[in-house]
C-alpha cells in the first residue's frame, strides 16, 4: 500500500521575499528618474529656430485738431431811451372879475340915527355854589340809590356742641357796610337761644364782602340786617 507522505511548506519566507523585490524594484526606479531629469531639461525643441521673433507693437496716441476758437459778437448797443418831455403847464388865465352892481335903494338912509353901541351889557349871573353834595356818615338800606350786592357769604359753622345735643335756633344781626365794601361794628340784635350761636355767626359776617351801596353814584357806607338760621338736617 502506499503511503501519503505530506512536507510542510514555510509561509513566512515567500512574504519576506516578496516584499524585499518590491523595495528593490522602487529604488531602481527612482534612481532612474533622477538619471534622465536633467537631460530632460537640458533637451531644446528642434522646431524653436524656426518660429520668426515677435516684434513689439508701439501704440502712438495723435491728438485731434482742436477747432479755431470762435469770435464773439461785440455786444449789440442799447437803444437811446427817449426823453422824457415834461408836459406843459396849463396856463391859468387870470380873468377880469365882472363889475358888480352897486344896488340902489329906493328910500334915502336918516342920518340922524343915533350910533349903535360897541359893547353889549349883560344881566348879572346869579351865584350858585358847585360843591358835592353834602352825604352822612353812615345810611340806612332805603335810603340809598344803589343797594347792597354781595359778592363773597361765608357759611356759619355749626356749633359742635349744639349739634351734639340737638340744639336748633336763629340769631338776628346788624352791620355796617364801608365804602370799600368791608363788614365792621357787628352787633347781635336778639338770639334764640342767647349765646349759643352768637359767636359763630360773628365769625361768618366778618369775612362777608359786599359792593357798597351808593347815593348820586358815590359809594357810601351803610347799615344792613340779617337773621341766619341753624338747623339740623
Amino acid at each position: 500500500m502506499a503511503r501519503n507522505v505530506s512536507i510542510p511548506v514555510r509561509s513566512g519566507s515567500g512574504n519576506w521575499f516578496g516584499w524585499i523585490l518590491a523595495v528593490v524594484l522602487a529604488a531602481a526606479l527612482n534612481l532612474f528618474l533622477f538619471a534622465i531629469m536633467p537631460e530632460m531639461i537640458r533637451a531644446v525643441p528642434e522646431n524653436l529656430e524656426r518660429h520668426a521673433p515677435v516684434q513689439a507693437i508701439q501704440v502712438v496716441r495723435v491728438k485731434r485738431p482742436e477747432p479755431p476758437p470762435q469770435k464773439q459778437k461785440p455786444p449789440e448797443p442799447e437803444p437811446p431811451k427817449p426823453k422824457e418831455t415834461a408836459a406843459p403847464k396849463a396856463v391859468q388865465k387870470k380873468m377880469p372879475r365882472p363889475p358888480v352892481p352897486k344896488p340902489s335903494l329906493p328910500f334915502a338912509l336918516n342920518p340922524k340915527l343915533p350910533p349903535v353901541a360897541h359893547s353889549l351889557e349883560m344881566p348879572p349871573l346869579e351865584s350858585f355854589a358847585m360843591d358835592a353834595p353834602q352825604l352822612k356818615d353812615r345810611y340806612l338800606a332805603h335810603e340809598l340809590d344803589t343797594g347792597l350786592i354781595p359778592l363773597a357769604k361765608v357759611a356759619p359753622v355749626y356749633p359742635l356742641h349744639a349739634a351734639r345735643r340737638g340744639i336748633e335756633g336763629k340769631v338776628q344781626v346788624q352791620f355796617l357796610v364801608t365804602a370799600e365794601g368791608r363788614v365792621t361794628d357787628i352787633e347781635i340784635l336778639a338770639a334764640e337761644p342767647e349765646k349759643v350761636f352768637d359767636k359763630s355767626v360773628m365769625d361768618c359776617v366778618s369775612r362777608w364782602r359786599f359792593r357798597p351801596g351808593r347815593v348820586q353814584g358815590i359809594p357810601v357806607a351803610a347799615l344792613a340786617q340779617t337773621t341766619i338760621k341753624f338747623q339740623l338736617e
